[in-house]
């Protein structure tokens, strides 16, 4: 089943307006136009909600090691492929996908005031309301899914961090930090795979 979610996920983000938008005749003059998704009777623009997701998250400042954001939403799920640069761990990009999830919320909420986050739901509104399926896969194995890094969901409800796609032995040695996320694993050298990114970025900068 995850497997089907997953591959029409991935086939819709190629053509991601065809799978956020349908047409729709406009009656003053006949011709069609896009439906882009309405909430509460208020339209969300999603291709707005990823332009925001891609500026703050991808190849970002604070974000150097993302690559790319793909999602949809449809009937009560929203659907988020997330891909990173290869050396991300598990953690880190679990930590990612969180953050990203809490902004998905935030950029709904620009759109449509009641989805603003009064402080009470760790993600807000559209979480309480949608299923989110999310994926993190590392940039040169996105198709071979035991590499990937996250494969959680996030059901209304829930007011937990995405967790990290750890293996049987992985979760009988992880650790939690006091908010509820994982401990990084740190390479030799003493820094993260995305602290190594962030520094090369800004010494290229």
């Amino acid at each position: 089943m995850k497997k089907t979610l997953v591959a029409l996920g991935l086939g819709c983000a190629v053509l991601l307006s065809g799978c956020t938008e349908s047409n729709i005749v406009d009656p003053q003059n006949g011709s069609a136009v896009p439906e882009t998704g309405i909430v509460e009777g208020i339209q969300i623009d999603w291709n707005q909600v990823q332009e925001e997701l891609d500026e703050e998250f991808v190849g970002s400042d604070d974000y150097p090691y993302g690559k790319e954001i793909y999602f949809y939403v449809e009937d009560g799920n929203a659907y988020m492929m997330i891909t990173v640069e290869d050396g991300v761990s598990k953690e880190e990009a679990a930590n990612y996908a969180t953050e990203i999830i809490k902004a998905l919320n935030d950029s709904v909420a620009m759109q449509d005031f009641s989805y603003q986050n009064d402080g009470t739901s760790m993600y807000g509104k559209f979480s309480q309301e949608n299923v989110v399926w999310i994926y993190v896969m590392p940039e040169s194995t996105a198709d071979v899914e035991s590499t990937w890094l996250v494969d959680d969901a996030i059901v209304p409800g829930q007011e937990r961090p995405v967790e990290p796609n750890y293996t049987d032995a992985e979760w009988e040695t992880a650790e939690q930090n006091e908010d509820g996320t994982y401990r990084t694993v740190q390479t030799g050298g003493g820094e993260t795979a995305a602290e190594s990114s962030a520094e090369t970025s800004a010494a290229e900068g």
